[in-house]
Parts: C-alpha cells; structure tokens; sequence
C-alpha cells in the first residue's frame, strides 16, 4: 500500500478537503496521530498541532506531552496545548471519565479552530474504529445513524486515515521507523471498546475470518439506507413536528398513523438526548393519560394532551421581586411597565398581556414571583376562589408552560396571573377613579 497516495485521495475525495485548507491535527502521542502528522508533513500539508492532556495518567500522560511537544519542534510547526481537569469535570457532569475526555476535547478544538479560522480537526481514527464504533453501538442501542460508522468528514471534523487499517499503519510506523506513545489504557480490557478490540473481535475472526470486511460491506449497504431514510424522515417531519421559538410540538395523532411510529419518534428526539429506553416510554403513554414527562441532561419531553412537547430545561429558580409605587418597570423575572392613569374615558385593552387594575385597591410593595402549589386567586369574571394549579388545568395550559407562569401579589392576595386572569376583586368598575396598567414583555431565561 502506498500510504502517501492513498492518503491524499482519501482526503480530496471522501473528506472533501483540499491541500489549500488549514488544518489543526489533534495528536495524542499514540500510533494513529503520530502517523497522520507525519503523513500530513511528507504530502506537504500545511498543519498546527494541538494536544489535550487530561492528567489521567500521572507521569505517563505528562510524557505524552512531552513526545508531541518534541514531534512539533522537529517538524517545526506550532504546538497548542490544553490542560484538563478531567476527572472533576467527569463527577461534576456526572458522566464517565472517556465521555467527558471526549467532551473536553471536542469543545476545545471547535472553540479553537473558530478563533484562529481554522478550516479542519483532522482526527485520527482508522478504519478498525469504524467496525468498533458500530459494535458498540449495536450492543448499546441504536437507530440507523449509528450504525452507519464514523463519517470521513463531519462538519469541521475530518478523519484522514479511515482508509487505513491498524495493521496498515503499524506496518507504515516500522517501515518509516516513526516513534510514538503506547498509552497504557489501550490495552484495559475494563474499558469497553478495549474489551472488545482485544476479546470478542478476535473471537468473532476466529470463526469468520472476513468478519471486518463483511461488516464494513454491512456499513456501506446502512449508508445507502440512511440516505433513504432521511428523505422519509424529512417529509414526516414536516407533517408531525412544528417548531416554536420556545418549544416544539410533535402531533401524537399524526405520529400514531404511521407504522415504526417508535423509530420515528426516535430520529425525531434523538438530537435532545432521548435515547431508545426513553423513546419506549414515551410511545407506551401516547394512548394514557397526559402527563407523562422524560428528562435528559438539556431537554424535556412532556406527553400534553395532543402534542409531546419538548423543551430546554431551566433552573427552578424562584425569583421574588419587590414592586414600590414609585417603580415605572422591572426586567426580572420578566420584564413589566407599571403605569398609573386616571378612570376617566379609559377603555380596558383587550390584550392577555396588559392587566388593568383599581389602583385604590392595591397596597404596596408588589411581589412579582413564580405561582406556586395551593396558591389560589379569584378569576375575574367568578364568584368563589380557586387554585391556581385547578385553573390551569381547567384553561389546558401545557404542562412545561406552567414553569414559566408568574403572578403579582398585593398585600398577599394575588391580583394577577400574569399573561392569564386578573383577580376580579381589583377590576376596574364606574367606581374607579385611579388605575394600575401593568404590561408585560418576553420572558427572560431563568
């Protein structure tokens, strides 16, 4: 194999990358990085390098660094180097130490290659990845996406050596006598895709010797699959799913006439953090009673009475702002105007978003804070009080709605749910002779 060659056609026609492109290489120290630069070097590249040292290791991985800062000097090129606090971050995230390495890494290069305009990550990941990736992903649960294998280029993220075996590159390393870093952890089999790069693959080639080759044949079948797929998906979502600024809706009725209505569910949810098991319970409630709500680690899905809604998730923070009488507008919780007017010739707007109220009636400070269980007004318009919770219910206000409602408190009466019902006992009459106009705006991020 003429690594060279095969090398420069692999990154003009599969990563849709050319020679003029600038290019960041993430490089480890290991085998597969180590060859990628130099093959970057010897088809004369331009490239910069960049180095994340997670402090996993102790010496070892401050050795790593140490082998690319070297590598770097020798083929005179410029070296970028982060350090991470990986393990904190892995328990604060509350994820495994391999996904937040993973994490930490990609974030840093994005955010690195945006600010110095750098057209490309270059990765490098060989062509065993991909049959471990889909393995992994096949055990793990997964739609069609992942079982298609890593992509040579997604987004600014290419992979140059996909073409390559390992045994491709390790021949390539020897006959070019290149040095690298043997990282240790490679060879843990308590690490999962270790377990199964060095256990069950080779079992697998045992009793099929082309097992590889047959998976990648598999992958490339999927891939044609995918783009099938997609074009379906494209028209169904279209028809099922409306997007809101704040939130989207998915049509339980529309989805439900479908057949595989659960793996469509899926490619639609997918992209917030549902997975699979979470997927099976939602499609398991669509003929229950609404209510039903999954969380992930940025979004909720509620099942509402004719819609899954779907909405980023933010903190619960009760705000309690103190509203005097000389106070003209607020920002926070949201945003609000307070004016006072005279009842003479007023006409009351007709707008949920503008509460007009007898002045006379109101004691200073204002509360402008979230409505909470057991609070409880008058409606306008009613003779007896009721619960706020009862009220919403009654007016089907969307559950994931209900964590922004706020209300204004006089005296510890409320006086208006705001954007809903004004208290009756503060509505302006003939009697009125002064008025509290109150408007509200967009709500802010909590």
């Amino acid at each position: 194999m003429n690594m060279i060659k095969e090398f420069n056609e692999f990154l003009e026609k599969e990563c849709h990358c050319s020679r003029d492109n600038s290019y960041l290489l993430a490089v480890s120290g290991g085998i597969d990085s180590v060859v990628m630069v130099w093959l970057f070097h010897r088809s004369g590249i331009p490239f910069s390098i960049a180095h994340c040292n997670f402090h996993l290791r102790g010496k070892e991985s401050d050795e790593d660094e140490h082998f690319v800062h070297e590598l770097a000097n020798r083929l005179q090129v410029e070296l970028h180097i982060k350090h991470f606090k990986t393990k904190e971050y892995s328990k604060s995230a509350g994820i495994s130490i391999q996904m937040a390495a993973r994490n930490l890494r990609y974030e840093w290069f994005e955010e690195f290659r945006k600010e110095n305009n750098i057209s490309y990550v270059a990765i490098g990941h060989n062509r065993d990845d991909i049959v471990e990736t889909f393995l992994i992903n096949l055990s793990r649960g997964t739609g069609i996406k992942g079982l298609t294998g890593i992509k040579p280029r997604q987004g600014s993220v290419v992979r140059p050596l996909l073409f390559a075996s390992r045994k491709d590159i390790e021949a390539y390393a020897e006959d070019q006598a290149i040095h690298w870093r043997d990282d240790s952890s490679n060879a843990d089999t308590r690490y999962y895709r270790n377990k199964i790069r060095h256990i069950l693959i080779p079992e697998f080639e045992k009793a099929f010797p082309a097992f590889r080759q047959n998976i990648m044949t598999t992958i490339s079948h999927l891939r044609e699959i995918e783009q099938l797929f997609n074009l379906t998906m494209q028209d169904i979502r279209q028809k099922v799913y409306i997007s809101l600024p704040d939130k989207q809706l998915i049509d339980i009725e529309k989805l439900l006439k479908y057949p595989a209505s659960e793996t469509i569910l899926f490619e639609l949810l997918r992209e917030y953090g549902v997975n699979q098991s979470m997927t099976q319970t939602l499609v398991n409630s669509l003929e229950g009673e609404p209510g039903r709500k999954i969380i992930t680690g940025t979004h909720s899905v509620t099942r509402d009475r004719n819609f899954l809604i779907v909405t980023r998730n933010v903190p619960s923070v009760d705000r309690e702002i103190i509203v005097d009488q000389d106070t003209t507008a607020i920002n926070l919780p949201i945003r609000m105007k307070f004016s006072k007017l005279t009842g003479r010739n007023f006409v009351i707007p007709v707008d949920k978003n503008i509460a007009a109220l007898d002045l006379d009636l109101i004691t200073f400070p204002l509360t402008v804070r979230h409505w909470r269980p057991g609070d409880a007004f008058k409606p306008l318009g009613m003779r007896g009080s009721k619960k706020i919770s009862d009220y919403l219910i009654d007016q089907k206000i969307p559950l994931p709605d209900k964590q922004h409602i706020h209300v204004i408190e006089s005296d510890g009466n409320i006086i208006w749910l705001i954007s809903h019902r004004i208290d009756d006992r503060y509505k302006i009459t003939v009697a009125t002779k002064n008025i509290l106009l109150i408007e509200t705006g967009e709500e802010y991020d909590q």
